[in-house]
């Protein structure tokens, strides 16, 4: 029999590879000129906690820890990136709190020496991305906040020097040091769990593809089609920022924290979502599915990735049935995701973390 060949290991670790990366990003000239206008501009009298979210959800992670910090004495400033290009949609949830902000431009003016900035994405648009190669490396304190789903990619957040994390499985993968703090946005799921509808009205169907591509519409259709063949009613959950543009039936107007407690289970495609039903008890049919799935490959018995449109109306049922006992076969997969300490909410783990990397 001939021996099956397989290729070698690569002797170029991932560690080693993103020193040489960020050696890059020191000595790429664009950056050199930026980091040099900063660094003569001096520290300023008083450091600032420079807070950059790039959605509503960002805003509602770390709206309380900013107040956290204000309280302490901790200078912070909301800046968002919205009407850049393909840059952020945090202005709404900024406004709707009433948190005073201010634009990209003014942020690069603003920001000096020894001053930190937290965001939930270090990755993208571009001009962002540079912007971070420009300001980091000792300069200025860079935290990434990983609060949702899919975000585990060894691209994401490898310019961070601090990371926050809502569950464990962060300390495995990053080499910066990591404070594991939970989800303010998921702790509030689980205190809407206790409104939970005993038999559940509907299937609640969580939209955030793009209607205008046959795919997606073929697979929230398809949705519709495996509950109408069960007898089941459904609600849309469509996000925000895509509302004007889906003409489904059964959108809801509703915000998906509100709908999800009277749901019978939940479709989606790999989603934050996810964690938020799970910790209500509400039960988890992951389709469509999507590449990379990153944590959602481990399901750990939470939920069966439906592979196919034709499963769905077995899936649907087996999670509708399993919803009385669906919490307690979805613990594992919670607890690998996400930290909850009935003693510490998210928001004062998330600023105790932010106070322990600004007094270093």
């Amino acid at each position: 029999m001939g021996r099956s060949r397989t290729k070698a290991a690569s002797p170029v670790s991932e560690g080693f590879v993103q020193r040489l990366l960020a050696a890059y990003r020191v000595v790429h000239p664009g950056n050199l000129f930026k980091r040099g206008r900063i660094y003569a501009r001096g520290r300023a009298a008083t450091r600032t906690v420079y807070f950059v979210p790039h959605n509503r959800n960002n805003v509602r992670l770390l709206a309380d820890a900013a107040e956290i910090l204000v309280d302490r004495g901790i200078r912070c400033v909301f800046a968002h990136l919205d009407g850049l290009k393909r840059g952020g949609v945090a202005r709404p949830e900024l406004n709707a709190r009433g948190i005073s902000h201010i634009g990209f431009a003014e942020l690069e003016r603003m920001i000096r020496p020894g001053d930190m900035l937290v965001t939930g994405n270090d990755y993208a648009p571009q001009f962002f991305r540079r912007f971070i190669d420009s300001i980091n490396f000792g300069m200025v304190r860079v935290v990434g906040l990983i609060g949702g789903a899919r975000l585990l990619q060894p691209h994401r957040f490898v310019r961070a020097d601090y990371i926050l994390s809502m569950g464990p499985a962060a300390l495995q993968q990053r080499r910066q040091p990591t404070y594991v703090v939970g989800s303010p946005v998921i702790e509030r799921a689980v205190e809407g769990a206790g409104a939970r509808h005993d038999e559940g009205l509907f299937v609640l169907v969580n939209f955030k593809g793009d209607i205008e591509k046959p795919a997606d519409r073929q697979a929230i259709e398809a949705v519709a089609g495996a509950c109408a063949k069960l007898g089941l009613a459904y609600v849309v959950s469509v996000h925000p920022t895509m509302f004007a543009k889906v003409d489904l039936p059964n959108k809801s107007t509703l915000d998906f924290a509100q709908l999800l407690p009277e749901a019978l289970a939940l479709v989606t495609r790999p989603s934050t979502t996810v964690y938020e039903a799970i910790a209500c008890g509400i039960p988890v049919v992951l389709f469509p599915l999507v590449s990379p799935m990153v944590e959602f490959d481990s399901p750990m018995g939470a939920f069966k990735p439906t592979l196919s449109e034709h499963d769905l109306v077995e899936d649907i049922r087996a999670a509708v049935r399993s919803r009385p006992t669906y919490f307690e076969q979805s613990r594992d997969f919670l607890n690998a995701n996400l930290s909850i300490d009935p003693k510490v909410p998210a928001s004062q783990r998330i600023a105790n973390a932010l106070i322990d990397i600004y007094n270093r």
